[in-house]
């Protein structure tokens, strides 16, 4: 950011004369420049206006003018001697006031001291109310706040209660596998290893292939550059107190531009085609579910189906055989004070038989699945 030097003007009080700031003498009438303060020339904060002149810049960048205690007349940094009187600088040199430190000060207003403290106990009474008033709004807001989330949170959120076992329900599954030869058909890949009298049986849709089916334009939009776009930075300044200012700024800054721009290319098109693969039917030995035997209740003990009920390798023809799986499920319903039910499914048949009808637990509840937090 560039930094340059403008000169400032002084208008002459006795002749209004306008003054360039180099000058601390009315080229018309001869006055001094004394408490005449510097403005600005038009159009003066631009780079353009800038003192280029070494002589001058020599005075724009000396310093404040000082101020001849003998005669009041204000002089240049870079002069020794005052030009009204011949005062020495060392002699009679006083500070110039910048025109901020010029300005007049506007006297304070007087008040009655004991009519400000007066009104100072009402003020501070009055705010002490109205902070008390949005005190207790507040506090009652929060609690009620706090209420109503704890409220959802046992609604809503896991939380411990007294139950009682009112409800228990059992099923013990027996489930019977016989290998023996099954009838399957589909494509050459589904057969299973060791199939026999394999036969084709036709074609059959087996999937889509994408095939090309010639090529069409396609647009898309790409960034490039389309020149620049320029702004000039703002100038500020401050005075110098000697006829000059130092000022920054007015630069031309530039950035790229970038746009839109339409493209075009070629692409494939692709349509899909059907494609048919051959159908077979078959025969081989799988394992099959032959049969499922079911045990229910609730309030008798569990048991399973008899042997004699699962009767494993009955009816096998030649090459078959028959094998089993047990599957075990239970269940017992709590039900707290309020009458809500609240199921819960056991871990074993020993805790299954534990929770007998009348048993009394602390159960969590309202997460996915009730838990029991005491075993007693």
């Amino acid at each position: 950011m560039p930094v340059f030097q403008v000169e400032m003007r002084w208008r002459c009080s006795a002749c209004q004369t306008e003054i360039l700031g180099r000058y601390k003498f009315c080229s018309t009438c001869g006055k001094p420049k004394n408490d005449e303060p510097f403005y600005d020339a038009e159009a003066s904060a631009s780079p353009g206006a800038a003192v280029t002149d070494p002589a001058l810049l020599s005075l724009a960048t000396a310093g404040k003018d000082w101020v001849c205690r003998f005669c009041q007349n204000h002089q240049s940094s870079l002069h020794a001697r005052c030009a009204g009187c011949g005062a020495s600088r060392a002699d009679g040199a006083a500070p110039a006031l910048s025109q901020q430190e010029a300005a007049p000060v506007r006297p304070a207003l007087s008040i009655d001291p004991e009519f400000a403290s007066r009104a100072s106990e009402q003020l501070y009474e009055r705010a002490e109310r109205r902070h008390n008033r949005r005190t207790l709004w507040f506090g009652a807001a929060v609690v009620a706040f706090m209420g109503l989330l704890l409220a959802l949170a046992w609604v809503f959120g896991e939380h411990d209660v007294e139950a009682e076992v009112v409800g228990r329900s059992w099923a013990h599954t027996v489930v019977v596998e016989r290998y023996r030869v099954v009838d399957g058909h589909g494509f050459s890949e589904d057969q299973p290893s060791g199939a026999f009298d394999v036969s084709e049986r036709g074609t059959r849709h087996h999937h889509y292939d994408k095939v090309a089916d010639g090529t069409t334009q396609e647009s898309y939009s790409v960034r490039v550059s389309c020149g620049e776009d320029c702004r000039t930075t703002s100038v500020t300044c401050r005075s110098n107190d000697n006829g000059f200012k130092t000022c920054s700024g007015g630069d031309r800054v530039c950035s790229t531009r970038y746009c839109n721009e339409t493209r075009y290319r070629t692409v494939t098109r692709y349509k899909s085609v059907s494609v048919s693969r051959p159908w077979y039917t078959w025969r081989a030995w799988q394992w099959a579910v032959q049969r499922q035997l079911v045990e229910r209740g609730e309030e008798e003990p569990p048991r399973w189906p008899s042997d004699d009920q699962i009767a494993l390798d009955r009816g096998c023809g030649p090459g078959e055989r028959e094998r089993s799986e047990r599957k075990a499920s239970y269940e017992v319903v709590f039900a707290d004070e309020d009458a809500d039910r609240h199921p819960y499914v056991p871990r074993s048949l020993d805790e299954f038989n534990a929770l007998s009808l009348g048993t009394r637990k602390v159960v969590r509840v309202g997460g996915d699945q009730t838990q029991i937090v005491t075993r007693r």
